[in-house]
């Protein structure tokens, strides 16, 4: 009994009515195909008794429409989508460049068209030409003391794509994992 519209009220609604709605009602139109593709990655959401999907009430949300893995649906998401980025590399369609550090951002006539890189084993540093560039770094959750997120995402390369004129919004906007926040009453769980 779920709609597109109440999945996009529903989301602005949690976003305290703060995100761009464009950008959440077009989640809201593809969220089922995304479901599909994580299924296909190989994450293993929890099934009904049946082998359907099984979903669930979830933050104050009208309907159950939240798929999961038990109490690790993060980590089986992140392990769907690396198994299919280990089958592109495997297929040599995309190269993988471990234990590397981004040092500068490379514009051209004020586009991004590659990076420099430094190999954090051996130091040697590199150039990688490109027609567009990601930045795909984790975000920077790290600035804080206590974080669940990689020790990686420590916000280098968001800085040095800032300094290069990249534009940083709402730089207030970082998730913290509940779970990171250390135990200071009785009256909070552990």
């Amino acid at each position: 009994d779920d709609i597109t519209y109440r999945l996009f009220y529903d989301t602005v609604k949690g976003g305290d009515f703060r995100a761009r709605e464009a950008n959440v009602y077009r989640l809201a139109q593809i969220s089922v195909s995304i479901i599909d593709q994580c299924v296909a990655q190989g994450v293993p959401f929890a099934r009904e008794y049946g082998g359907t999907l099984a979903n669930r009430s979830f933050g104050g949300a009208q309907v159950s429409r939240t798929f999961y893995a038990r109490g690790q649906t993060g980590q089986q998401l992140l392990l769907g989508a690396y198994q299919a980025l280990e089958r592109q590399v495997e297929s040599g369609r995309v190269a993988m460049f471990p234990r590397t550090e981004m040092l500068d951002l490379v514009l051209i006539d004020g586009k991004a068209r590659g990076i420099i890189t430094r190999n954090l084993i051996t130091g040697a540093i590199e150039s990688h030409a490109a027609d567009a560039v990601c930045l795909a770094t984790g975000g920077y959750g790290n600035v804080f003391y206590l974080s669940t997120n990689a020790k990686g995402a420590n916000t280098t390369a968001i800085w040095r794509a800032y300094k290069r004129g990249a534009l940083f919004g709402n730089p207030c906007f970082t998730q913290i994992h509940p779970t990171c926040i250390p135990q200071s009453s009785e009256y909070q769980s552990k």
